[in-house]
This record gives structure tokens, C-alpha cells and sequence, in this order.
């Protein structure tokens, strides 16, 4: 909750006063189609895993749950709450979308789902229901079917300008921001690591390898400190400018450190 605070103060910061713009959370511990899915496996990219509410990554799967809660009307974006903005992002909703239904950035062969615009009335098979339903089932895979969004016709995508979703990277152009490498995000430094690591490939596809970094002491296991210096800095101001309009509270902040949801010396670091 403390980073979709202060997302959504990112955001709001920079709307023009007179917008009709809507910042609201997604929360997957208040929808009970995400609890009664607590507990069952699923495939992810072809193994099992089992959904827990309380991982970090418990949130992903609601991406696709906006244009429900839109009820399948209007223009949605949806961010991942460790996305912030640097820049008015209001104008995304201006974009000639070429009659498609998502427009997201391009990695490779997937899509970015953490950052998309959405015309929620072309995408009224999207039900939660149904997809959690299709993972216990096992019929779809998290990884290659939902997230990646290879179920989507490729002509009802369109791809956008990585500055709408820049990862780990702030230019002049960045428009937002994403502080997507889990082990670096700077409100967690120096706390020990609680999300569920993905298997790192095999050496020669044989011999594990997190026991190999484990012994080479590679294997970290608490969070580290951003590599860029200026992303670090972004996020202190940004706590800074939060506290200081009421867009984010003392006691909140104090809350998750003390639920470890935050590095012990954030207060020290804004003084």
C-alpha cells in the first residue's frame, strides 16, 4: 500500500485541476474472487506454483480485472503500484489507440502488461472469474497465455514508446518510471528478500545454479541498493513531497517499516 500511495500521488501531482481523471487501487485482499483462488496451484511458465495472497507479486493478475471494474465502458490505464510518474501521464488517454484495445510497451516477444492503456469495451472477455478459473484448471499458463498476453489477436495490440514504462531507466524523456527490479526497489534496502524468486536456468541445462551463487556468495538475500543513484533520489523526494501535502502519511510510512514493508531508515534518509 505504501508504494500505491505513492504512485498515486506521482500521478495526481501533475493532473490539470480541472481533470476527470480517477486514481483508484486495485486491492486483491478486498476481492473474494482473488481470496477463494488463495491456495490453488497453477502453471507458471509450465511449473507449479501456488497463489498466495500476501506474496509481492499477489497483485499481477488484477491488471486484467479494469475493464471489468469499468464495467467494459470507457478508457483504463492500469500500473503496477512501482511505477511513478515524472511528468503529466494524463495524456495517454489522448492517444490514437488505431482501433485497437491495448496499447502497451514491446519487450521482445511479449508484451509489458504492467503499463497498459485500455478500451475496456473491446475487452469484454476479460473476467477474472474465468481466467483463475482457466489457471486452477490449468488449461492456460500465467506466464506464456495471461501476463505475456499472447491470448490477444496481435492486430487488437499496439505498441507504445518505452518512456511510458521505462525500467530501472530515467532520461529526460521518461515519462514514468518503473523500479522493476524487485531486489533494488529503494524502499526495500537492507530488508531480507519475501517474494518468490523465479528458478534461475541450469548451468549447462544439468547443475543448479542457485547453489553454485549461493557458495560464490551471489546469492543475495536481503534487498540491495539502486544501482542509479538518481532513481534513489527520485523516490527520497518523492516521499518528501508526499509527506509534506498529505498525499502520504507518517503513520502509514511508520506502519509498513514496522511490518518491514519498508526500509528502517526512510525517515532518516528524507530528513
Amino acid at each position: 500500500m505504501f508504494g500505491a500511495e505513492l504512485a498515486r500521488f506521482a500521478i495526481t501531482r501533475f493532473l490539470p485541476k480541472d481533470t476527470d481523471i480517477e486514481v483508484t487501487f486495485i486491492n486483491v485482499d478486498e476481492l473474494p474472487v482473488f481470496q477463494s483462488f488463495a491456495g490453488k496451484s497453477y502453471l507458471f511458465a509450465g511449473t507449479e506454483r501456488t497463489y498466495n495472497p500476501k506474496d509481492l507479486q499477489s497483485f499481477t493478475l488484477s491488471r486484467f480485472m479494469a475493464p471489468e471494474l469499468m464495467n467494459y465502458q470507457g478508457k483504463a490505464v492500469v500500473i503496477d503500484p512501482d511505477i511513478f510518474a515524472v511528468k503529466d501521464i494524463s495524456g495517454i488517454f489522448d492517444l490514437d489507440m488505431q482501433g485497437k484495445s491495448i496499447a502497451a510497451c514491446n519487450k521482445k516477444d511479449a508484451w509489458d502488461t504492467s503499463f497498459m492503456l485500455m478500451d475496456c469495451a473491446k475487452l469484454t472477455h476479460w473476467k477474472m472469474e474465468s481466467i483463475l478459473q482457466g489457471l486452477a484448471d490449468k488449461k492456460i499458463d500465467y506466464v506464456s497465455d495471461v501476463t505475456s498476453l499472447n491470448r490477444e489477436p496481435k492486430e487488437s495490440l499496439l505498441s507504445i514508446p518505452r518512456i511510458w514504462n521505462n525500467l530501472d531507466t530515467l532520461t529526460p524523456e521518461t515519462l514514468a518510471v518503473h523500479m522493476t527490479n524487485r531486489i533494488t526497489q529503494p524502499w526495500s534496502t537492507g530488508l531480507p528478500i519475501d517474494f518468490t524468486r523465479n528458478k534461475m536456468p541450469k548451468i549447462f541445462g544439468i547443475i543448479p545454479r542457485e547453489p553454485v551463487h549461493k557458495l560464490l556468495g551471489k546469492y543475495s538475500t536481503h534487498y540491495q541498493k539502486h544501482p542509479d543513484s538518481r532513481i534513489e533520489e527520485l523516490f527520497f523526494t518523492l516521499v518528501k513531497e508526499a509527506l509534506a501535502v498529505g498525499g502520504i502519511s507518517r503513520e502509514l510510512i511508520q506502519s509498513e517499516i514496522n511490518k518491514k514493508h519498508v526500509r528502517s531508515d526512510l525517515f532518516q534518509k528524507i530528513s
